[in-house]
């Protein structure tokens, strides 16, 4: 009788484990995804006004509800303007900020990425700022660069699904171990 509390008990624990690991061990990783608008000012080449700054950012879980404007670091980004594509977080400098609504969506940003070959840049981050995205290639004083004036572009989520793989493999080792022990205590008891 003493075996079978001492089973039951171990049952229960690693059910408790099961149900609360999805929620708090495993991260879900989250892609946001910016489409901005065609620049409507430009310097000449290498940009025209069919260039436009676009990218993904992906952060270790989704955004909270109603956040403020905040500092995030990404796991990963990668931005484009139609001339340079810059990809980190290796690269020389960047920051993102963001602040959402209710239903956890961007509504206000402010990030910026650069190399020491240049800048791409998206903001709308405070109530009547001027809303811009910009590309522009270094050096700073060549004046080389794409800009949307106040409009800004928007931006869409895809959250990653977890790895049910590791959970079905994590059941699949807790059941064969209270097997074993099981057995033992059977084993012990005759």
């Amino acid at each position: 009788m003493k075996a079978l509390r001492k089973i039951l008990l171990a049952l229960t624990a690693i059910a408790a484990l099961l149900v609360a690991y999805p929620a708090s061990v495993q991260a879900v990783p989250t892609m946001y995804q910016y489409t901005g608008n065609h620049f409507n000012i430009v310097t000449g080449p290498p940009y025209t006004k069919s260039d436009f700054v676009s990218g993904t950012v992906t952060l270790a879980s989704p955004l909270a509800a109603n956040m403020p404007l905040t500092a995030v670091t990404p796991l990963a980004f990668s931005f484009s303007d139609g001339v340079q594509t810059i990809t980190g977080p290796s690269t020389l400098s960047f920051s993102f900020f963001f602040a959402t609504d209710g239903d956890g969506t961007i509504i206000r940003w402010n990030f910026a990425v650069s190399t020491t070959q240049g800048l791409i840049q998206s903001k709308r981050s405070f109530f009547g700022s001027r809303p811009v995205d910009v590309g522009r290639m270094g050096p700073f004083s060549a004046g080389k660069f794409g800009l949307r004036d106040f409009a800004p572009g928007s931006w869409t989520t895809t959250v990653t699904a977890p790895d049910a793989g590791s959970s079905l493999a994590l059941l699949s080792l807790s059941l064969t171990a209270l097997g074993v022990v099981a057995r033992r205590f059977q084993g012990a008891a005759a």
